[in-house]
């Protein structure tokens, strides 16, 4: 009944799981942000299918969500517990939380003999406890499972900060010595960052782990939206808010009936989008619940109704990232929530 759907193959990503497993020793998944927007349940229930065992989100409440789904994983909290509350919600939930600072610790004692992550932050200044004064001593009598750090440019293989954060993590991680070690995300894990435990994120939904390489993973998501009106202009006139656009000769314009307050971002610029492999520019302004596109070339063919991919099998979810000036990872998780997430299984994209 909806004029727009993401259309998700969990074939993809499982075999998106599958390609980096065989690049990692040890092979969890970031399931955050609702499986970055592609419905972090049914990608929990693919990925169980696959052997994964390990799972991190974002946030208690995301992680009390997923434990629903399988009483048997383990789930990480990257945030840890930020009050008594959530770390007595962590402790009813076998949720596992991620230590970032000495409050942290003190919330969990009332749980040290539950299972516990320690993050050590080697670079990126965000979360964690400083590499250059990390100590074992707070952690006595905890139970911990899991010592992580993450790395701050991974999409860029080449970077020297790697190497640099890859060293620092192994000096600091001795201090806990035979815990599990786990560094680095999607990109980190095909650069080959040692770790035991890599966690994917990005190429699991078929992003590109990558700034500056092909994208090696299988698209897992398609955004569609129907074809809600057909306009035949003449030269000169203008289409959308503040006449952003004008027509420099006869033109068919489809209007989609998707806009930003569906996740398109309203910044895109010098876009396309695709009908049956054919792209498409798109014109105009993005506005909050629709889109215009040229449809001109193949003007025949259209039809209201019809499906348009926005991102997906022909245009893929890096380029329309670029034209918007941003990554793949905010499309992906702004897509709103009005737009139904229809789960397919095992046919490929």
């Amino acid at each position: 009944m909806g004029l727009a759907r993401l259309v998700v193959d969990l074939g993809s990503v499982r075999a998106n799981y599958r390609f980096l497993a065989d690049a990692a020793p040890g092979l969890g998944a970031v399931v955050k942000a609702n499986g970055y927007g592609l419905g972090a349940a049914h990608v929990m229930s693919a990925l169980c299918d696959e052997g994964c065992t390990d799972f991190f989100v974002a946030t208690p409440e995301e992680g009390v969500q997923l434990r629903a789904v399988d009483s048997a994983v383990r789930i990480y909290v990257f945030s840890g517990p930020h009050d008594d509350e959530s770390a007595g919600a962590m402790a009813r939930n076998d949720l596992i939380p991620v230590l970032n600072d000495a409050a942290q610790i003190e919330r969990w004692r009332p749980y040290r003999s539950m299972p516990v992550a320690v993050h050590i932050d080697t670079g990126m200044n965000r979360l964690g406890f400083p590499a250059r004064t990390f100590m074992p001593e707070p952690f006595r009598g905890m139970n911990i499972r899991l010592v992580m750090s993450h790395l701050a440019n991974a999409e860029d293989p080449a970077h020297p900060a790697n190497a640099r954060q890859i060293e620092c993590f192994q000096a600091a991680a001795k201090a806990l010595p035979g815990v599990p070690t786990s560094l680095g995300g999607s990109g980190g894990i095909l650069l080959g960052a040692p770790s035991d435990l890599a966690r994917a994120g990005i190429a699991l939904y078929g992003g590109n782990p990558f700034s500056v390489r092909w994208n090696p993973m299988r698209a897992a998501a398609v955004l569609e939206a129907k074809i809600i009106a057909l306009r035949d202009l003449s030269d000169g006139e203008a289409v959308g808010y503040g006449g952003a656009y004008t027509t420099d000769g006869d033109m068919r314009v489809a209007v989609l009936g998707i806009g930003y307050a569906d996740g398109v971002p309203r910044r895109l610029r010098g876009a396309e989008v695709a009908y049956r492999g054919t792209r498409l520019p798109v014109i105009g302004r993005v506005s909050m619940d629709l889109m215009h596109i040229d449809v001109t070339a193949i003007a025949s063919r259209v039809a209201l109704g019809d499906w348009v991919e926005v991102f997906g099998r022909t245009v893929r979810v890096e380029e329309t990232a670029a034209w918007a000036g941003t990554i793949s990872y905010e499309v992906l998780a702004g897509i709103g929530n009005r737009v139904p997430r229809c789960h397919v299984g095992d046919t490929a994209l």
